[in-house]
């Protein structure tokens, strides 16, 4: 099990500053998202002069996964007044500026020598949550229109030799087990390049089991991502930062490592069980924390439960 950093906690900063808050022992995702202005997922997808000076601006460190999530909602949507700020348009347009971020994405990987990109391709009608009298649509025509959709993508991933990942989360195709299961078993075909970033707390902040989430999925969990979780219990609205809802359900508000409800030790525990071999990614989406107080801690505490060594076991 590698450590590693999700830079787009940085995307106010530019990328020489959020290249400072790591120590050259990390593996990195790198954010292409161009509402961060880190990297331009549109450029990386027609200039390769500019993809070369993103590698070099990233010599001495270690990117494991390439990333885009704002851009890539577009793929599939909503898209109405929630995604206008993103790419403003017609459906058509907005789709065609999902699947040049998505190339361009897979371009910057496949020059970093990454393996892996992350993208979030969004949910074409989240309706299909529930049954609805008369009618046998359901979860299952989401899936089908992300397979006609992403296509493309899929494509150029595997031309390329990377494993595109999705992250279980309520804006997306995939959200939790079920629709995961459903998602690689209908795309099948895909399994050499399709696989799962699992974030714990995203699950865990619409009542999943945070400790499960991370178990049984096999080689088809190829990254984790570690952030921590409050729940609102009390009256009425919560007071204070950081609170959202992510769905019917009570508020959420995330949290660095160890100042939230997750118990990280034994979801890490799990992880090794499970013999996971692949990247643990921090994120920092404290609000109450200082960015740079928030990643140190994290890091801190996953440091001391990630092995940084060989097991010696029992020796009596």
């Amino acid at each position: 099990m590698l450590l590693g950093l999700c830079l787009a906690a940085f995307g106010d900063t530019g990328l020489p500053t959020a290249l400072e808050a790591t120590d050259g022992r990390l593996c990195l995702d790198v954010p292409t998202d161009t509402t961060l202005g880190l990297v331009d997922a549109r450029r990386a997808a027609v200039d390769g002069m500019y993809r070369d000076d993103i590698a070099k601006a990233l010599v001495g460190h270690e990117v494991t996964c390439v990333s885009n999530s704002r851009d890539t909602q577009l793929l599939l949507g909503p898209y109405g007044r929630h995604t206008e700020r993103v790419h403003p348009g017609t459906v058509a347009e907005r789709r065609a500026h999902a699947v040049k971020c998505g190339i361009g994405t897979i371009r910057l990987a496949e020059r970093l020598g990454a393996g892996t990109v992350r993208m979030q391709p969004g949910c074409p009608d989240f309706g299909r949550w529930l049954s609805w009298w008369g009618s046998d649509v359901g979860w299952a025509d989401n899936v089908t229109e992300f397979a006609e959709q992403a296509e493309p993508l899929l494509r150029a991933a595997r031309d390329t030799g990377l494993r595109v990942l999705l992250e279980p989360h309520p804006k997306q195709v995939v959200y939790d087990r079920a629709s995961a299961e459903l998602l690689l078993e209908h795309l099948a075909g895909w399994s050499d390049v399709l696989g799962l970033c699992v974030d714990p707390a995203n699950l865990a902040a619409t009542g999943h089991d945070p400790v499960d989430a991370v178990r049984g999925w096999g080689p088809a969990m190829v990254a984790v991502h570690a952030k921590d979780l409050q729940n609102w219990r009390g009256r009425g609205a919560p007071v204070g930062d950081g609170w959202s809802r992510y769905g019917p359900g009570p508020a959420i508000r995330f949290r660095a490592l160890g100042l939230g409800e997750l118990d990280w030790p034994l979801i890490v525990a799990t992880l090794q069980d499970e013999e996971f071999n692949g990247v643990l990614y921090l994120e920092h989406e404290d609000t109450l924390l200082p960015r740079a107080q928030s990643v140190g801690r994290g890091l801190e505490l996953l440091r001391s439960l990630v092995p940084d060594g060989r097991m010696e076991g029992r020796t009596w």
